[in-house]
């Protein structure tokens, strides 16, 4: 039977683990990926056409974090990791309005040109946050 002492260091490791997670590079990351999203996406809908906000908002917030989940971390600083979240979301987000552009402008339906710039947004970002975690792995604060 455990005692009160084992008890407390398991919550004291499970707080721990828990406010390292939270406070992390790739939690600033994905925060400055959803920033960045949500006025990309409101630029691309009255740019392109309302649809594109959806795509841009998904690829854009989703897609930077994708580096972490073969888990790999990024040790850099908090401003390092919020100028890799900016760019990862933006670069995912011209994609993005770019393939509903092209789709768009190729007469394709509202759903397909939306649905093309999600998938292809999602794959880009994908590549591109696995070379950022690649590059930045390892690396300490």
């Amino acid at each position: 039977m455990p005692s009160s002492d084992q008890s407390d260091s398991l919550r004291a490791d499970l707080v721990r683990r828990w406010k390292e997670e939270l406070f992390s590079s790739d939690t600033v990351v994905a925060l400055v990926a959803v920033a960045v999203a949500l006025p990309a996406g409101l630029a691309a809908a009255v740019l392109v056409e309302p649809g594109a906000l959806y795509a841009v908002w998904f690829a854009s917030a989703v897609g930077p974090t994708f580096g972490y989940w073969r888990g790999l971390r990024i040790e850099v600083d908090y401003g390092t990791a919020a100028k890799v979240g900016l760019a990862l979301s933006l670069a995912t987000a011209v994609v993005a309005t770019g393939v509903v552009a092209l789709a768009t402008a190729l007469a394709a339906t509202q759903t397909v040109a939306v649905g093309a710039g999600t998938v292809v947004g999602l794959l880009f970002a994908g590549v591109a946050s696995q070379v950022a975690f690649h590059r930045y792995a390892g690396r300490t604060a």
